[in-house]
């Protein structure tokens, strides 16, 4: 889940809980963010799964992994506006010391990524990719990745650029940058995570609207008459939605029959869960996502980009003079 959702949702949370999300482990077929090696398609097809899904088969659709679903749609762009709020009843606040405070808030975020790879003649094709993600709380960041090269931009700072790392260094820059593009892609996936315990579904085809001229299913969303425990999507940062309470669900979420990727998606949840402070919070998350298969603009190096800074690092330096000798 995306930190800004992560946030908002769980500051509400008991104990520890903090804004990284676990798997669900009670929903068949989801893989655990970051991990890259968990088959999501169980040989089904996703046709076949999709005419008339399950809650666990749609979401196991919308986990699959950027380097799943960019196989299928090449060069394609992604919006995703998400609103979430928080708010309870200031009359019923009551803060001794040394209690938890809980204050209401909002946050609307808006991410843009174009997935643009450059194809040469004769040779492999040059990572190409754009992530803009900004907040109404002066939150943001760009990244840009041209080859080898990754730019950097945080809100109200320039952009810096630097290699990313290999694996001799320690650092892995390429997954970080993997874990942003799944972070983007499975946006639907978590805002209908939220629902799941109390999500109905119904499923109509769409022909030729999925990718390359393809089926499409048109997936209608509605709150179901009665709760699924199962579908509570559990673990240590996740202990709070065992008690949020589901009152509304809405929207609609069109995918691409033959790959399971996400084409469009509204998704409209209201909940209620009690908070650390003693309060019952009023919670409205609003998803708005957009995927435009086809042609993207080039993606290009940012003007006026200065190398990163570094500093020496003691550790390295002397690693690097003593190399070969032998210990006294």
């Amino acid at each position: 889940m995306p930190w800004f959702l992560a946030l908002a949702l769980g500051v509400l949370g008991c104990g520890g809980d903090g804004p990284s999300e676990d798997p669900n482990p009670s929903s068949a077929g989801q893989a655990a963010p970051g991990s890259r090696s968990v088959e999501l398609d169980d040989g089904a097809g996703w046709a076949e799964r999709l005419s008339e899904p399950t809650v666990p088969d749609l979401l196991a659709a919308l986990a699959q992994p950027h380097a799943v679903v960019r196989e299928a749609m090449g060069p394609h762009r992604l919006q995703i506006v998400t609103d979430v709020a928080l708010s309870g009843d200031a009359a019923a606040a009551r803060h001794p010391l040394d209690t938890p405070v809980v204050e209401d808030h909002a946050i609307h975020d808006e991410l843009e990524l174009r997935w643009a790879p450059v194809q040469s003649e004769g040779s492999e094709p040059e990572l190409r990719l754009s992530l803009s993600q900004s907040n109404d709380h002066d939150r943001g960041r760009d990244v840009v990745v041209i080859g080898p090269t990754l730019y950097v931009r945080h809100a109200h700072r320039p952009w810096f650029h630097h290699l990313q790392e290999g694996p001799s260094s320690g650092l892995r820059s390429d997954e970080l940058v993997e874990q942003w593009l799944d972070d983007a892609q499975r946006s639907v996936h978590d805002a209908i995570q939220l629902a799941a315990p109390r999500l109905a579904l119904r499923a109509d085809p769409v022909e030729g609207a999925g990718l390359s001229g393809g089926s499409a299913v048109e997936i209608v969303l509605a709150p179901a008459d009665q709760v699924d425990p199962s579908l509570v999507a559990a673990g240590p940062t996740q202990g709070w939605r065992a008690d949020a309470e589901i009152e509304a669900v809405e929207g609609t979420v069109r995918l691409d029959a033959g790959s399971g990727a996400w084409l469009s998606a509204t998704v409209d949840v209201r909940y209620r869960l009690p908070a650390a402070d003693g309060r019952v919070m009023s919670g409205h998350l609003h998803v708005q996502a957009q995927a435009a298969p086809g042609s993207v603009d080039v993606v290009r190096a940012p003007e006026g980009s200065r190398p990163l800074p570094s500093r020496l690092r003691y550790d390295d330096e002397q690693q690097r003079l003593l190399d070969g000798l032998a210990a006294p």
